[in-house]
């Protein structure tokens, strides 16, 4: 019995390379200046100026599929929608969303935000 439980730990163990280290990852010099970042482009945002809970519009902007996150503007929350790449983008998407919030009975009002130079 010892004999046979001595032989399945050794399949086990040879089965799952125990011991030996990953190999490691091979990384070509094309792949590295593929990656490399690139410059990125002066955003557009759009700030959301609510006129209700903050929770409420996040909600109701993930449920209709708008980009938006939350950050502190003079100690206050604020939403903004975005990134954009362009003006006219921004625009389009403010025309959007303002028809979107009428549809919805929504009272908060948006302003397009240029980027920060």
């Amino acid at each position: 019995m010892r004999k046979m439980a001595m032989m399945v730990a050794v399949l086990m163990l040879a089965g799952c390379d125990a011991g030996k280290p990953a190999p490691a990852p091979k990384v070509s010099t094309a792949d590295s200046v593929a990656e490399a970042p690139t410059p990125a482009s002066p955003q557009w945002t759009i700030r959301v100026h609510l006129k209700e809970a903050l929770s409420d519009m996040t909600y109701w902007l993930v449920e209709h599929h708008y980009p938006s996150y939350v950050v502190k503007v003079e100690g206050k929350e604020v939403v903004m929608i975005g990134p954009f790449e362009s003006q006219e983008v921004a625009e389009k998407a403010k025309t959007d969303i303002d028809a979107a919030l009428v549809k919805g009975h929504r009272l908060s009002q948006l302003e397009v935000i240029p980027p920060k130079s």
